[in-house]
């Protein structure tokens, strides 16, 4: 209450003052009714701030216990799929909370199974995305396959020479098949197993038969902790004359 007195009183004082009183005192009620507005300030910005804490950490903390239950239960598959939904709906942003208690509302009652998961629908998201085939993917004879996304919906060139871009490059709904062809002779069929290996396909057009199948691994590059276990030394660091006796 005296909070509330002062927040209104002090800026009415010094507004009735500016017409009726002394410079010293309009020029004390002034800085009183300034600071008093940065105090204020202050403490809905604390009060805020302690209330978005509040209740992210409530929906965080719903969103744990039902995951570690639900896996628990043997229910890995939803989890899964509903994970990887939210994670494609969720955008954080400085400008707003994204939606996120929403979301993991959502989220959480589909893996409880209090809400049915619909086919095709925003949280049954398949295993595999666009960004799921962007790289170099080779077979054990050394094959290889190179997949970016500059193109629509991909730039795709295999080994041999001349290096030769693919066309008619086409992706399924669910990104697990992507099919492309080589001129008019071959069509390529690329089939997910995983997310680092995939069922290759020749087809021959001329044909009409399979010419060959293979499995493509996709390469991973080595992370800086990889690389640095197996550092070697420079020759010169590790092979020194040995000292004249």
């Amino acid at each position: 209450m005296l909070i509330l007195l002062a927040v209104i009183g002090l800026p009415v004082a010094w507004l009735i003052a500016e017409f009726k009183l002394k410079r010293p005192v309009r020029i004390t009620l002034g800085v009183l009714a300034i600071l008093c507005s940065f105090g204020v300030a202050a403490i809905i910005g604390m009060l805020s701030e302690l209330n978005y804490n509040a209740w992210y950490g409530s929906a965080t903390k719903d969103l744990i216990d039902t995951t570690v239950n639900q896996i628990e239960d043997g229910q890995l598959d939803r989890v899964m799929t509903i994970l990887r939904s939210l994670n494609r709906q969720y955008h954080p942003t400085y400008e707003n909370r994204a939606n996120y208690r929403e979301l993991v509302e959502d989220a959480t009652a589909r893996m409880k199974g209090d809400v049915e998961i619909s086919s095709g629908g925003a949280w049954n998201a398949p295993p595999f995305e666009h960004a799921t085939w962007v790289g170099h993917w080779e077979n054990d004879t050394g094959f290889w396959i190179v997949i970016n996304d500059v193109g629509r919906p991909f730039d795709i060139i295999r080994s041999g020479y001349p290096r030769m871009k693919m066309e008619t490059v086409s992706l399924s709904e669910d990104c697990r098949t992507l099919t492309f062809h080589e001129e008019s002779r071959w069509r390529h069929t690329l089939t997910l197993i995983n997310k680092y290996e995939a069922k290759h396909e020749w087809f021959d057009l001329e044909k009409q038969s399979v010419w060959q199948t293979d499995l493509l691994h996709r390469l991973i590059r080595p992370t800086p902790e990889q690389r640095t276990m197996t550092q070697q030394s420079p020759a010169g660091d590790v092979l020194k004359a040995a000292p004249e006796e």
